[in-house]
């Protein structure tokens, strides 16, 4: 399973992660948005019950300045699924 990493700031993205791991539910999630915030060398923002409900029913999910305890120099930062497409 793959999650793309990214912030943005205006209309480009400034940071970008591929992330890979074998399985994520919601009981790793906060687990793996560490994971991939210390690689971007970023804040960890604060997880609510409605981002991990938008992740998991809607493949991905914001996170804006105001979900992060520190100042950041980005609009969002935004992680999603990276469903790959099956080869025939």
């Amino acid at each position: 399973m793959k999650i793309w990493a990214k912030t943005i700031l205006g209309e480009k993205i400034t940071r970008s992660l591929l992330h890979e791991q074998a399985l994520i539910d919601q009981y790793s999630f906060d687990e793996t948005l560490c994971d991939i915030c210390q690689q971007l060398d970023l804040p960890t923002p604060i997880v609510t019950p409605t981002n991990l409900r938008h992740f998991f029913a809607f493949n991905h999910v914001k996170f804006k300045p105001r979900d992060f305890v520190e100042s950041v120099d980005f609009d969002y930062m935004e992680l999603e699924f990276v469903i790959e497409k099956k080869k025939k």
